[in-house]
């Protein structure tokens, strides 16, 4: 049950950098908005990670 907590937060880092680089393809407000949800979930993981390791 221990490992399950890495790959949940490496799982989640693929899928918003995933929502970054195709939110970059698409130009329109959909595009956009793909990309500020994947920035929302990168700057997540980094806030749980430095919570974790002070």
């Amino acid at each position: 049950m221990r490992k399950l907590g890495p790959i949940a937060a490496a799982l989640g880092v693929v899928l918003s950098l995933y929502l970054v680089i195709k939110g970059q393809t698409m130009i329109s407000a959909g595009g956009l908005t793909m990309m500020m949800i994947g920035l929302t979930g990168l700057l997540l993981n980094l806030y749980v990670y430095n919570r974790r390791h002070r």
